[in-house]
């Protein structure tokens, strides 16, 4: 009777070890994500952003490092080096070589690539059923964040919502929405195309 125990309580525990083993944690979900947007060649979404009263939807087209989102109030461009903003309500085009801040700032899905060197990850008490949210945590006050909170959807392990809460001024939510990978992208996407705004001056401030 006792080696039947004893037996039973080795399967209970080895059973517990793999279940413990193959729990994941709160890293490997953002890099398992962050790999799958690194790696594809292309990501192309729709994306709705809310800060404060005000809302804006647009597309964003990535590839590695490079970006570019447009909306009907503003659109941004970041070949790798240079960063292209044009406002519409102004008519200005800004030319700046940005910070990596900067670059995280416009692009919010910059800060699930590369999240491990700025950030510690952890669940969020408050996930909904289908997916999984991560509080960030930055490293650094420098930084300029309190919080970022990332919702990945369990069925694709992609970004459906990124909540940015900045050290000082408004949060800003992201929802993303029909996120297609290996998208073919050409790389003209990631540089001004001045000419579809002839009568927008460019102010250089690099």
């Amino acid at each position: 009777m006792k080696i039947k125990i004893i037996r039973i309580l080795a399967i209970i525990i080895a059973s517990l070890s793999l279940s413990s083993a193959s729990a994941q944690t709160a890293d490997s979900v953002m890099k398992k994500t962050a790999e799958k947007i690194n790696v594809s060649s292309g990501l192309s979404a729709s994306f709705s952003l809310v800060s404060g009263n005000n809302k804006v939807s647009g597309t964003l087209k990535s590839s590695g490092r490079k970006f570019a989102i447009r909306t009907s109030s503003a659109s941004t461009w970041y070949d790798g080096k240079s960063m292209w903003t044009y406002n519409a309500n102004s008519g200005e085009t800004i030319l700046t070589t940005p910070t990596a801040q900067e670059v995280a700032e416009a692009n919010p899905l910059s800060l699930v690539n590369s999240y491990a060197a700025s950030f510690t990850a952890a669940f969020s008490k408050t996930a909904k059923k289908g997916s999984k949210t991560i509080v960030l945590t930055p490293k650094s006050k420098k930084l300029g964040y309190k919080s970022v909170h990332v919702t990945i959807s369990d069925a694709t392990s992609l970004p459906v919502s990124i909540v940015v809460v900045p050290s000082s001024g408004q949060r800003m939510t992201l929802s993303i929405s029909n996120v297609k990978l290996n998208a073919a992208i050409p790389a003209s996407t990631f540089v001004y195309p001045k000419k579809d705004y002839p009568k927008a001056e460019i102010v250089d401030l690099r």
